[in-house]
């Protein structure tokens, strides 16, 4: 268990969010603070002094006090900021349904220690199934807003925290992969694609919807045509439309259906004709086993 400070120890003076929350998270963002960067070596009053700080700037521009739920710093030491069951105001459109990790400091020119990766690793793990849903992702604020949050040198070590291993080889790690390019879509690129998103890699593409199946000559092994509508569809699916959604290039809902919409979308990021289809040998899977070849997405 992550020994977090209470917001009593470090001297909360205003509100603790503006609601009361129910149920378990559907996901976490990472955020810095884009503050005061403390060293390692920080004192404890050092540290409370700057989570005031933070508090103030969170009330000055929201009225509710500090937005962030936990605040971590390069000590590793982390202090509650606005309670897991009260709303903050971290993430836009959905502070009701995600919860926060913060990394106190500018972290797009600094970077976090090992010391605060593990911190944030420990707290993810703790908070599944006990503040957020077991299959909650993690992501950076920058995924679902237009923002450099939370700094490029924290967003590029969340695979280590998602998989609890800071300072380690990622796993799953976005490195080149050996992806063959080929143009059809089955389960080696999908297991790529869930490890890039960081979703769970079992190369199954769940829950899709049959009648698109025959339109699609280029999807192959792993793709699960029993879909029914409302039942969530792909998490990788879902995890991608977010991202698409993001950049500008997907407008539908974040469904987990690979539809019309979705590919058109891709096709659009991507680079390639767009028409909403996968052919056999497509050019947009190709683009796309590149990219995952890269290791992005």
């Amino acid at each position: 268990m992550v020994a977090i400070a209470t917001r009593a120890s470090w001297g909360a003076r205003y509100a603790d969010g503006d609601k009361t929350l129910t149920g378990l998270a559907a996901e976490v963002f990472v955020h810095h603070t884009v503050s005061t960067q403390l060293p390692a070596t920080a004192t404890v009053d050092q540290e409370r002094a700057q989570v005031r700080a933070v508090e103030q700037t969170g009330q000055n521009r929201f009225g509710t006090g500090i937005s962030y739920n936990v605040l971590i710093f390069p000590s590793g030491r982390a202090y509650q900021g606005v309670s897991w069951n009260r709303r903050g105001t971290h993430t836009g459109g959905r502070n009701s349904t995600s919860r926060s990790i913060c990394f106190v400091g500018n972290y797009e020119t600094n970077q976090p220690t090992a010391a605060q990766l593990a911190t944030a690793a420990a707290i993810y793990d703790e908070g599944r199934g006990k503040w957020w849903k077991i299959t909650a992702p993690l992501r950076g604020h920058c995924d679902v807003s237009v923002t450099a949050c939370p700094g490029k040198n924290v967003f590029s070590r969340l695979p280590e925290i998602r998989a609890g291993n800071p300072g380690g080889t990622p796993a799953p790690a976005p490195a080149p992969s050996g992806l063959k390019v080929d143009g059809f879509w089955g389960s080696a690129t999908s297991t790529r694609l869930q490890q890039v998103l960081g979703t769970p890699a079992d190369g199954v593409v769940s829950h899709q919807t049959a009648a698109w199946r025959s339109q699609n000559p280029g999807l192959t092994t792993g793709w699960d045509w029993t879909g029914k509508a409302g039942d969530g569809g792909s998490q990788m699916i879902a995890e991608h439309q977010r991202r698409l959604k993001a950049r500008g290039r997907y407008a539908g809902a974040i469904d987990g259906k690979a539809g019309p919409q979705y590919f058109r979308g891709l096709q659009a990021d991507l680079g390639t004709p767009v028409d909403g289809t996968i052919s056999e040998q497509s050019r947009m899977v190709m683009a796309l086993q590149r990219r995952l070849n890269a290791g992005t997405v």
